[in-house]
């Protein structure tokens, strides 16, 4: 095959799996049978175990230390970026740290940002390196930029609000939408608002106190209704209708496979009435609810602590949701105690997806000891915490990563990992500006031979590189704005595929 077909073939291929990856990969559907949790130790910084109930990979990717906590902001809120290269962590008494999204080594701790409650950091859905957040101090809202660590004002949120109370989310706190234009907040239990970043307009909802319950309206992802205590707003402030909803517990905002804004929720009302079980589905659009995991599809009623996340919003094969319960009894023996599920939330047949232990009781920790499974944006990893069951049980808390069996072959929209006779490539940002640098890493091999190549097959540039010189300024390259192949060679075989400069 001639370099330029080979470039066609790999081309295709890698933007064909983009984010519309069906993360069903490998597991099995609707699965009822009881997958007692088995003694496991421990993984050691930065290693995998595979779990012996599912087969799965997990990976330790904080170093707490012992009485220390490091896990997820919260299951509602992103943890990755855009492109998943970066991602965010809270260490208790410690703050947000940033790491690297694809290999989780340890950046810096985020000292330079202060958000009005821990869990409000939320990642632009588009830029890799922008994120969000209503400082504390003075209520501006502010875009930060993480690389350059440059803050910019948008908005005097206490002035354009006339708010003299503390503003912030509030309870039940979401993302902002999923084009990251519309942020709801909250001014102490009286008012709640959003606000829109391209126009500037502040929008006031219809809703008084008491009823604020100190509670924000929150952004479905259309940026066009909102959920606020059990009722669904329109982007005028206006109530549209109520849902089929007992009572607010843990939830998350997100989509369902027809493309309409939904709620997921945990609903443990009595077991007669419609929409209860560990995970629930509420149409925004149309007021249909579902119920998704409950005793009537053959699972247990009803598991403890159960946490939900919504946030695969790169993923374009499905509606893909993570749960993850704590348990009755919390020791791993019964059908959902102590388990992450990943489901495809397809209203004409949901499948269910059980994917591992999470092996965290929360008995000494409470609220730090929850698991809050946060799936990524591709939905290929799922972010939890952890005391560990066994000999580790409640010595520390630290964050894991289920590598679902669909991770080993994603490609990226900024980056890409691909695997090859057992060693990964992992080359970021892909699309790369002409002048930018371009980022490589490869997991088993200190060094290897980076090759690039024009659409004709002409070599372009050959580099030596290993762990510590693992960068390539393409400002030196004068190249054009194209598409252009690569190889990679190493002692464990050859890796090629297609990178896009702008």
């Amino acid at each position: 095959m001639n370099r330029s077909l080979l470039f066609f073939t790999i081309f295709i291929f890698t933007t064909t799996l983009g984010f519309g990856q069906d993360l069903s990969i490998g597991l099995q559907a609707n699965d009822l049978t009881n997958r007692k949790m088995q003694p496991l130790a421990k993984p050691g910084y930065l290693q995998t175990v595979k779990d012996p109930a599912f087969g799965t990979t997990i990976r330790r990717i904080s170093d707490a230390g012992n009485g220390n906590i490091i896990k997820p902001m919260y299951s509602t809120v992103q943890a990755w970026n855009a492109d998943e290269t970066l991602m965010i962590l809270y260490k208790v008494n410690g703050g947000h740290q940033l790491l690297n999204g694809t290999d989780y080594t340890f950046i810096r701790t985020m000292t330079d940002v202060t958000p009005a409650d821990i869990e409000e950091l939320f990642w632009d859905t588009n830029d890799p390196e922008i994120l969000y957040y209503i400082n504390k101090a003075d209520r501006n809202l502010i875009k930060y930029n993480v690389v350059s660590k440059n803050k910019e004002v948008l908005a005097d949120l206490a002035a354009l609000t006339n708010c003299k109370e503390v503003l912030e989310s509030g309870n039940d706190v979401q993302m902002m939408s999923a084009n990251s234009n519309v942020i709801g907040f909250r001014c102490g239990n009286s008012k709640t608002f959003y606000y829109e970043i391209d126009t500037g307009k502040i929008t006031e909802f219809n809703i008084t106190a008491p009823t604020i319950n100190y509670t924000a309206a929150m952004p479905g992802p259309s940026g066009e209704l909102f959920f606020h205590e059990r009722k669904v707003y329109d982007d005028k402030g206006n109530f549209v209708r109520d849902l089929n909803i007992a009572k607010t517990e843990h939830s998350s905002l997100g989509k369902l496979g027809n493309g309409n804004d939904a709620y997921f929720q945990v609903s443990f009302k009595a077991q007669s009435q419609p929409c209860s079980g560990n995970l629930v589905a509420h149409d925004m659009v149309t007021g249909a609810c579902y119920s998704i995991i409950s005793q009537d599809k053959g699972y247990n009623y009803s598991q403890n602590g159960t946490h939900v996340s919504a946030l695969a919003y790169k993923n374009t094969s499905g509606s893909w949701v993570v749960a993850s319960m704590i348990g009755k009894n919390e020791d791993g023996q019964s059908l959902l105690d102590q388990e992450l599920v990943l489901v495809n939330a397809d209203p004409s047949d949901f499948k269910v997806y059980r994917i591992g232990h999470h092996r965290s009781d929360e008995r000494e920790y409470d609220y730090w000891g929850e698991p809050h499974a946060t799936i990524s944006p591709s939905g290929t990893r799922v972010l939890f915490g952890s005391d560990w069951s066994g000999t580790e049980d409640g010595k520390s808390v630290d964050a894991y990563v289920v590598e679902l069996p669909a991770y080993k072959t994603t490609t990226l929209s900024r980056g890409e990992i691909i695997e090859s006779n057992n060693n990964s490539l992992i080359l970021y940002p892909n699309p790369v500006s002409k002048t930018g640098i371009l980022n490589i890493s490869v997991s088993n091999q200190e060094t290897y031979t980076f090759s690039l190549f024009d659409i004709s097959g002409q070599q372009l540039l050959t580099k030596n590189m290993n762990s510590s010189d693992n960068q390539i300024d393409l400002s030196k390259l004068s190249l054009s704005p194209a598409l252009y192949m690569y190889s990679l060679k190493s002692g464990t075989g050859d890796i090629t595929g297609s990178l896009l400069v702008e």
